[in-house]
């Protein structure tokens, strides 16, 4: 007859199948945490793409704004795509003549040059003539810019802009997709950029932007994630340039 418990044999075959069990279920859940892991890293990097597509939509919507006159004379570009880099320009604000500047002047007097910094663009129109000049210096009564102005311009009649332009660019080093304000420090718009394309058809006019992220979940993985838009750029086509 057969006595009451296990032989050890029993226990160690028990055990064994108990840590088989506990070992399986422990890796199964280890596999689901990383799997988890790396689908929400994936939803955040796809996240944070839509986000810097939106804020290069924004830009691109507002490229020309308040410049379509002289968008129209050809005097500026509202959109650029040159250098592996995407410009845009539009009105920062506008400039008060306190005089009238003449044929080879070098210094534009202003009532005020507040917010004015160096390197930034300034459009002097009047009419159907105009022409594009870059502020190298600012004080207390005007600009000083890099080259003479090549005609008259009436006080009461002519028109200045000052030029806000936005560009942005893909730091190769860092895989950092950066947005830089006029001469400002570029700072990072999105992190773990594969690649970053944009094309300018200038008949229509769209643009298209298209990013491929690394994937930050698989070391070596690029382009596995790609993200685009299409831009139409009303200023420009309000402007009717000839193309």
């Amino acid at each position: 007859m057969k006595k009451d418990g296990f032989t050890l044999i029993e226990c160690l075959l028990g055990l064994a199948l108990s840590l088989f069990v506990i070992s399986t279920g422990f890796e199964f859940f280890i596999r689901a945490e990383k799997a988890f892991l790396r689908l929400k890293e994936r939803e955040e990097a796809g996240q944070a793409a839509l986000a810097a597509l939106d804020r290069m939509r924004i830009d691109l919507l507002h490229a020309g704004r308040g410049l379509v006159p002289e968008i129209g004379l050809g005097l500026i570009e509202a959109a650029e795509t040159a250098a592996g880099e995407l410009r845009t320009a539009s009105l920062e604000k506008g400039l008060t003549l306190v005089a009238d500047i003449h044929a080879g002047d070098t210094r534009l007097p202003l009532a005020s040059a507040t917010d004015i910094t160096a390197g930034q663009q300034i459009v002097l129109r009047e009419g159907a003539a105009g022409e594009v000049r870059t502020v190298v210096r600012v004080d207390a009564g005007g600009v000083l810019v890099d080259a003479p102005v090549g005609r008259n311009y009436i006080r009461d009649a002519a028109s200045l802009s000052l030029v806000e332009r936005v560009t942005y660019f893909l730091d190769a080093a860092g895989h950092i997709l950066r947005r830089r304000v006029n001469a400002s420090p570029a700072q990072p718009l999105l992190e773990d950029v594969a690649r970053v394309e944009w094309s300018l058809d200038t008949a229509a006019p769209l643009i298209r932007i298209r990013l491929e992220l690394d994937d930050p979940a698989v070391a070596g993985t690029q382009g596995a994630h790609p993200h685009e838009t299409t831009v139409f750029l009303k200023n420009p086509a309000l402007a009717e340039i000839p193309r």
